[in-house]
């Protein structure tokens, strides 16, 4: 059986069209060079979502997680109850850049100023406040308010800052816990082959009712 995560990528890679830039007003940032596609469908002030965010390298996927100590790691797997300590809440709190706190700590997600990620109870403008960055196949950067680069899983130690590991976030609805899996891997497929770039309206954001989950990478990895 093709793995999960390979499902989703084998998708997403390829040339596809750019889109135009989301709203008036919105920071000139520059991320690396494969990252400049400007995000149309971000949500405006306001929007909450709830979500996993994965992120993975060419060896393994993980989910990030904000603990209750205030250390945020990436964890491989998400079963049933594995997935509770990394559900998500996204805020867009302008247009183009978005808060993020864990449901089960309360704790936000920031960078310090060495763009280590961290949780924290008080939330923090400079320190917690990310620009999102839609990338063509779905995935997402978030860039830190210190130095406009991508924050990353990856400790900072290794010295990568460009491109590095683990900085590519999917964010993934958390409805699919639970569920059969060959009934996720299904709409998985089908909810990829929906994907149309060429729209104006790729994920079919305007017409979201027919589509109720995007399932998990890693989330039912054989053993």
């Amino acid at each position: 059986m093709m793995r999960q995560r390979d499902l989703i990528r084998s998708k997403s890679e390829g040339e596809s069209k750019g889109w135009e830039r989301a709203a008036d007003g919105q920071k000139d940032v520059n991320p690396p060079r494969s990252s400049r596609t400007t995000n149309v469908l971000l949500p405006f002030s306001t929007q909450v979502r709830e979500r996993l965010l994965y992120t993975e390298n060419r060896l393994q996927g993980m989910f990030l997680e904000i603990n209750p100590d205030g250390s945020v790691r990436g964890s491989p797997r998400c079963g049933v109850v594995r997935c509770a300590a990394g559900v998500l809440e996204l805020r867009s709190v302008k247009a183009g850049e978005t808060v993020i706190k864990s449901v089960a700590t309360s704790l936000y997600l920031c960078v310090d100023d060495e763009d280590n990620l961290r949780g924290q109870l008080q939330y923090s403008e400079k320190d917690c406040t990310f620009q999102e960055m839609l990338l063509e196949d779905g995935y997402s950067y978030f860039l830190s308010p210190h130095n406009q680069l991508p924050v990353s899983l990856l400790s900072k130690k290794s010295g990568q800052k460009h491109g590095a590991p683990f900085s590519r976030f999917l964010p993934i609805m958390n409805t699919v816990v639970g569920r059969g899996e060959d009934s996720q891997i299904q709409e998985g497929k089908q909810y990829i082959q929906d994907i149309n770039l060429d729209s104006d309206d790729p994920l079919g954001m305007r017409h979201q009712s027919h589509i109720q989950t995007l399932f998990s990478p890693s989330m039912h990895t054989k053993k």
